[in-house]
């Protein structure tokens, strides 16, 4: 065995893993390599639900060949059948010699199953060699898949001085044209886009992914309007082609306000409510069951006080401007009560920085 180049291959398998990412939602994205005699046969990855596991593809690619073979690939293969058969059942009497897995399944369907299964059919199992790629690889999918409900991002453009917009509300544009292109790459990578229902009335936005990378790719746009403000001539009602409209609300507005939204092709969603505003653990446990993996929330400033407040949030981009702004009414990121001791702030861990035309952003996780 030679740890170096085993890793050299899973490396690679997680290459093709990444291929995918932003489309096989709500399945994670995996990666697979069939290698005999030191020569990758074979290999794949996971596109879409409902099209060919990675390692089907690879054995397809290496047909006869696979036998006698070492696999390595990314994710536990499963045992059940979903859209497409198990993944075991088709390795085991292809004649594989060998598997490398890098990380367990966490769904408790597959978890530590699919690797059993192939270590009672004779197959040398090796597991855990670069697990920690996969937890980054598939946080949405892990999130999901073991909670329900999606992975929370959320972005946000400010100022030097921690401002959104100016006092009056008037926001476009704070950061660069580079780093607004880059929020199109990221809406890319998420199933849904949120906004509260200041941000449609402020910057009537379309809340589409306008970037060749996501050609075709579909994006449910999710509002949070607990009085229904927003018009029924907002121009994201005008791009129902590039995925639907679901508006949340409290259950204390009258169903009739709903009726010109629906008209229009919005889903209007009643939920609790308080004087914090609407329940937003529920919002996200309805997303859930819809099979959203992962929403990148864009504002405004009371949507993501209360995600952060509620220790809703899982990561943020922060996307700093090298602008002043200044003004006491000017709205910053966070609003509320805010802390009264330091030890009670909310804390960024695992941070990354990296430039975008002349702002620079900042990735943390909560």
């Amino acid at each position: 065995m030679n740890k170096l180049q085993d890793r050299a291959y899973l490396e690679m398998a997680y290459s093709l893993a990444e291929k995918a990412r932003g489309w096989t939602s709500p399945n994670p994205l995996v990666g697979a390599l069939l290698v005999k005699d030191g020569i990758i046969i074979g290999h794949g990855y996971h596109k879409k639900p409902g099209t060919a596991h990675a390692e089907i593809i690879a054995l397809q690619m290496a047909g006869t060949a696979a036998r006698g073979s070492t696999l390595y690939v990314t994710l536990e293969p499963c045992i059940h059948t979903g859209r497409t058969p198990p993944c075991v059942d088709s390795l085991i009497p292809a004649g594989i010699k060998r598997a490398f897995i890098s990380a367990m399944d966490p769904n408790p369907v597959v978890h530590r199953r699919g690797a059993e299964k192939l270590r009672e059919a004779g197959i040398s199992v090796d597991t855990g060699l670069l697990a920690e790629k996969n937890a980054l690889l598939n946080e949405f999918y892990v999130k999901y898949i073991t909670r329900k409900i999606p992975w929370v991002t959320i972005k946000a453009a400010v100022s030097l001085d921690g401002k959104m917009a100016v006092s009056g509300g008037h926001s476009n544009w704070i950061t660069s044209s580079t780093a607004r292109e880059y929020v199109h790459l990221l809406r890319g990578e998420h199933d849904a886009v949120l906004v509260g229902s200041e941000t449609v009335l402020q910057d009537n936005p379309r809340l589409t992914i306008r970037h060749p990378q996501w050609k075709g790719k579909r994006l449910v746009r999710v509002l949070l309007d607990g009085r229904l403000r927003i018009p029924a001539s907002a121009r994201l009602f005008e791009t129902l082609d590039r995925g639907p409209v679901l508006i949340f609300t409290s259950i204390d507005v009258p169903r009739d306000k709903a009726a010109p939204l629906e008209a229009h092709g919005a889903e209007v969603i009643p939920v609790p409510s308080s004087a914090k505003g609407l329940d937003l653990s529920q919002i996200l446990q309805h997303l859930g069951t819809r099979q959203i993996t992962s929403v990148l929330v864009e504002g405004g400033g009371r949507v993501i006080t209360g995600l952060v407040e509620s220790r809703l949030a899982d990561c943020m981009y922060l996307m700093v401007a090298p602008k002043l702004i200044g003004g006491d009414k000017a709205p910053s990121i966070l609003g509320g009560k805010g802390i009264d001791t330091m030890d009670k702030a909310f804390v960024f861990t695992r941070i990354h920085s990296f430039q975008l035309g002349a702002d620079t952003v900042f990735k943390g996780y909560f």
